[in-house]
């Protein structure tokens, strides 16, 4: 009788679990090593605002993007910031990214990055299923709304390039908008309709993902920290935990924003970093949106989810965990008030706020693919904003590719390239 080929997940985040689930799926023995305990849930997919974005096609790297982070980063209240000190030793990334923020780079992502979400959020629906909605899958829509009538016409070119993808938008003028929401108070130009997007309720998925995968007889170690990535005449031949030491056929690393640190001993180069995002909860009868919807200009995003409305915004490199910058959250929620002046006014002393790290690659496209000096090692890192929504198609591409299938998808862009 022939024994299944064994896979081992690195990471229990919304990217390792589905890639359990797909592994196990296709009929592989699946063991996951996860550094925090089961009952945890402060890690980055359990915080962030659930969104599923076949709208967020443009890369993170981008001109657009550029022009503006210059004028951002430095500024200690900005949405986006870059404290100096910190990140000296990331300037080789910041560099790379750069490089590939113009605008042939992005015109080459762009078909990739929306077929990813797009096909991603098709497999949502399949896991609402299966899950008998547990997840809280909606094929709701989003809102780009602006501020200013500058930023609403970016998002009305935007628009157009989204609708050259296939993708339908509706475009309201600030009536029209009031019109679409009509128990919220906006104080905006207007907003872009992406009817392609999506949303679950990341906690509720990440549960039972959980709970499904164990039942489907995938093996987990909570509390289990690798400490090395062991190797044995130039071929990878177990992991070293606190817990003891593990091995199998293929090797998934699965880390997010500590993936580099993890691999940096093999002499292979993630260039994957932190960025720091932060979410805060409040009771839904405060904000009687029915869309989610992004803010442009205050790069803050607002999902209702059954129970809750979800505020997260923040783009710090470089962050560190448990730590909390109290003047950039009032800032995000004072510009959120502005364009919605309906709202309470809320003091960030008075709030409890989730703070995560997001795991970004220079070109803003995540990394996918067997690594080159270690074939048994592939990676699966660097969704930034789009952990969630990408979470599913990374784990059936993962899947495919420990099958030795092929996965519709243009790899080379995909390939972390170590």
């Amino acid at each position: 009788m022939k024994m299944k080929r064994k896979v081992l997940i690195i990471g229990a985040g919304v990217i390792g679990l589905h890639c359990a689930f797909y592994l196990n799926e296709k009929g592989f023995e699946v063991e996951v090593l996860e550094a925090l305990p089961q009952s945890d849930e402060t890690a980055c997919s359990y915080g962030n605002c659930g969104l599923l974005v076949p709208s967020h096609f443009v890369p993170l790297a981008s001109p657009g993007m550029l022009r503006s982070g210059l004028k951002l980063i430095f500024d200690r209240k900005s949405p986006v910031y870059l404290p100096v000190g910190r990140n000296i030793r990331n300037i080789p990334w910041f560099l790379k990214f750069m490089q590939v923020a113009n605008q042939k780079q992005v015109n080459g992502v762009i078909p990739t990055l929306y077929k990813l979400n797009e096909e991603s959020r098709r497999l949502y629906k399949e896991l609402s299923l299966i899950s008998h909605n547990k997840i809280r899958f909606q094929h709701s829509g989003m809102l780009m709304v602006s501020a200013t009538e500058k930023g609403f016409e970016e998002e009305v070119k935007v628009a157009v390039i989204a609708a050259q993808l296939g993708i339908e938008t509706v475009i309201h003028n600030a009536t029209e908008l009031k019109l679409a929401e009509p128990e919220v108070e906006f104080n905006v130009r207007g907003a872009v309709l992406y009817k392609s997007d999506g949303q679950i309720d990341p906690l509720e998925h990440m549960r039972w993902l959980k709970s499904y995968l164990k039942h489907a007889g995938v093996s987990f170690h909570f509390e289990t920290s690798v400490k090395e990535i062991s190797v044995t005449k130039g071929r990878i031949s177990g992991v070293k935990t606190t817990r003891g030491e593990f091995s199998g056929d293929e090797y998934i690393l699965a880390t997010g924003a500590f993936s580099s640190d993890l691999v940096d001993s093999l002499g292979i180069s993630i260039p994957v970093i932190s960025g720091k995002g932060y979410s805060i909860d409040f009771p839904k009868a405060e904000l009687k949106i029915r869309t989610p919807l992004i803010l442009t200009e205050a790069k803050v995003a607002i999902t209702p989810f059954d129970d809750r409305i979800r505020l997260g915004s923040g783009m710090e490199f470089n962050g560190r965990p448990g730590e909390i910058r109290y003047q950039r959250v009032q800032t995000m929620l004072n510009r959120t008030q502005e364009a919605l002046p309906g709202m309470r006014k809320m003091v960030v002393s008075d709030l409890k706020i989730w703070e995560g790290l997001r795991p970004v690659t220079p070109s803003g496209v995540p990394f996918i693919g067997r690594t080159k000096k270690y074939p048994q090692l592939l990676v699966a890192a660097g969704h930034a904003m789009m952990g969630v929504s990408l979470g599913p198609i990374t784990g059936k591409i993962v899947s495919q590719l420990v099958a030795g299938e092929s996965t519709g998808f243009d790899m080379h862009i995909l390939h972390p390239g170590c």
